[in-house]
């Protein structure tokens, strides 16, 4: 009947699943006869697809063997519904710099067809504004597109929350992911993957349930899942540290423009001037360029100027959490969670060379027996980068990790930790 109705309206087996959002296998499978019972929801698509009136309709449905709507199975209860994915929030603003990792994201969906994608990298990065700006272009181009935040998973200040929550029965997220997706195809994001607890879900069993689905996931680590792309996301670019700037070319590197895009929210009046432009670039070299720690410093900005809060860094850890009292994790505890992920070889590393301004892959030797894993495993969690073009074949520990070891070196500082 499936085939008829195909052949009738001039469709390819493609064609009728792009149309329908279902694999072209499962078109395949049903008019071969391998499957002989569909999903309703998916019979319910076909039958949109093909533009069937309500006899054909109902006449597709019973050779599926299941009624065109559930009440005609059940009468006297409403129909039951798959649980729907919650909608993608907004972005919480523009996005500043990014323009070649979401390109990458983009294209290793699109072009290369990767069903899992994790984009990773240390809390505050920005991990979630770039996937929700790669969901608004892919919505663009027409995909179907949901979003599940596992319950228990820590969210940014800046970040909306989807409206609606998690799928409802989120005692087995997984199964209620795989109902709502079906055998459609789409992307699927899940936003703060690191969340332990009835929030969690089995990304592996999810893709091979749901044969049409692409995954996206942000995390502070790979799922380490066969076939996984792992895009880490490292921190914006900063100024050089210089006396001398063209105010007007520093206002174009990235962790400036970002800074002060956050500071003329609550200053609109704010600019770029001689007599503050050399705060303003130690500042973000000083939080190397992470976006949420330069948010976090604009914020402040209402109290102190930047030459005042340049001047506090380093001593006042509280310039590292929110101004406005959200409840969010500050940045040292969320620095503290990703050092923790690590194998314990990589956290011995960084307990080595956090106060060296910079280092070699070779300078790691007596600490390890693979030093070149250990630094592999670190620069894709973010926990440190290159020290720059001016010094090749050398690398750096984040500031916010110094600062970390710093203050877990204080009495007071050990005992929070502790």
């Amino acid at each position: 009947m499936l085939k008829r109705h195909r052949g009738r309206r001039g469709l390819t087996q493609q064609q009728l699943a792009d149309f329908a959002t279902l694999s072209v296998r499962a078109i395949r499978d049903l008019e071969s006869g391998r499957v002989r019972r569909p999903r309703r929801e998916s019979v319910g698509l076909l039958a949109d697809a093909l533009r069937l009136s309500d006899p054909e309709r109902q006449q597709l449905h019973a050779a599926g063997g299941s009624p065109a709507d559930l009440r005609d199975a059940l009468p006297g209860l409403p129909a039951s519904a798959p649980p729907a994915l919650p909608d993608p929030p907004a972005p919480p603003g523009a996005l500043v710099g990014r323009e070649a990792e979401l390109q990458v994201l983009l294209d290793q969906v699109t072009v290369h067809g990767h069903r899992l994608v994790s984009v990773v990298g240390i809390s505050g990065i920005g991990k979630t504004h770039l996937v929700l700006e790669a969901v608004r272009a892919l919505r663009a181009r027409g995909w179907l597109v949901g979003w599940h935040a596992p319950a228990g998973g820590t969210r940014c200040c800046g970040a909306l929350p989807a409206p609606g929550g998690p799928p409802p029965g989120t005692a087995d997220p997984t199964t209620d992911l795989v109902a709502a997706v079906g055998e459609r195809h789409g992307l699927l994001v899940i936003d703060g993957a690191d969340a332990s607890g009835p929030g969690g879900v089995d990304v592996g069993e999810l893709l091979r349930r749901c044969p049409g689905l692409h995954v996206v996931v942000t995390s502070l680590t790979p799922r380490y899942l066969p076939g996984e792309r792992v895009l880490p996301l490292t921190a914006l670019a900063v100024p050089e540290d210089a006396l001398d700037h063209d105010h007007v070319r520093l206002g174009e590197v990235e962790s400036v423009a970002l800074f002060l895009s956050h500071m003329r929210r609550s200053q609109p009046g704010f600019r770029l001037r001689e007599d503050n432009a050399h705060a303003v670039v130690r500042l973000c070299r000083w939080l190397d360029g992470v976006p949420r720690a330069l948010e976090y410093a604009a914020g402040w900005g209402l109290v102190y100027p930047p030459e005042l809060l340049l001047a506090r860094a380093g001593r006042d850890f509280s310039l590292l959490s929110s101004p406005t009292g959200c409840g969010c994790q500050d940045l040292l505890r969320s620095v503290a969670r990703s050092v923790d992920i690590v194998a314990e070889c990589c956290r011995l590393v960084l307990a080595e060379v956090a106060d060296r301004p910079h280092w070699t892959v070779g300078d790691l030797d007596h600490l390890v027996p693979d030093p070149a894993a250990a630094l592999h495993t670190l620069l894709v969690h973010g926990l440190v980068r290159p020290a720059g073009a001016h010094l090749p074949e050398r690398f750096t520990a984040l500031q916010l990790v110094r600062l970390l070891h710093a203050r877990d070196r204080t009495p007071a500082g050990a005992a929070r930790a502790g």
